[in-house]
């Protein structure tokens, strides 16, 4: 738009130039000059304004191919963000899934180590019973106690008490059963 009104200034001027440049031309042959100007700067403004048209064009063409080219290498990139979120929520399930059988296994081993301090808890309790029947001469009773005490897993401070304790009670028993047969026999004699 700028070409074309700077074009026809310019030829407006060129015509009046040349009217005014004092020859002694006929009057027609000015305007026919000027008519073939303004139809010559018609036609160069209209050239001018069909290669705007077509540079324009070029440049709008030229445009929406960046556009395209910038909206698919943004699309390509938000792809690959999407899938390294995707990959990184995989990693981090797999870590809380890692976690949960680590702590599973954990509470696993808590409950077996329980289990166990019961079970040594048990045994204690059971030798100290045994320990205070033997005392108290109730040897019977005391074997019987350690009898429960078959098949469970001893501590090594805790066997020698077992059998500390079995040797013990053998021991009272032989003596006591010595002792009642002599007193038998001295109850026979007697009669």
């Amino acid at each position: 738009m700028k070409h074309k009104a700077l074009l026809l200034t310019s030829v407006a001027a060129l015509a009046l130039g040349l009217a005014g440049c004092g020859k002694n031309e006929s009057t027609t042959s000015t305007a026919d000059d000027a008519n073939k100007a303004a139809s010559s700067a018609a036609d160069a403004a209209g050239k001018a304004a069909e290669t705007a048209k077509v540079e324009a064009a070029k440049a709008a063409d030229a445009a929406k191919v960046e556009a395209a080219r910038v909206a698919d290498a943004a699309k390509a990139e938000a792809e690959k963000v999407a899938a390294a979120a995707k990959a990184e929520a995989a990693k981090v399930e797999a870590a809380k899934a890692e976690a949960a059988k680590v702590e599973a296994a954990k509470l696993e081993a808590a409950k077996v180590e329980a289990a166990k301090a019961a079970a040594s808890a048990k045994t204690q309790e059971l030798i100290v019973k045994a320990t205070s029947l033997v005392a108290e001469g109730k040897y019977s009773d005391a074997s019987a106690v350690l009898q429960q005490l078959a098949g469970q897993t001893l501590s090594s401070d805790q066997q020698k008490l077992v059998d500390g304790l079995k040797e013990q009670i053998s021991n009272a028993l032989v003596a006591k059963a010595a002792s009642d047969a002599t007193g038998s026999v001295g109850n026979l004699l007697k009669k």
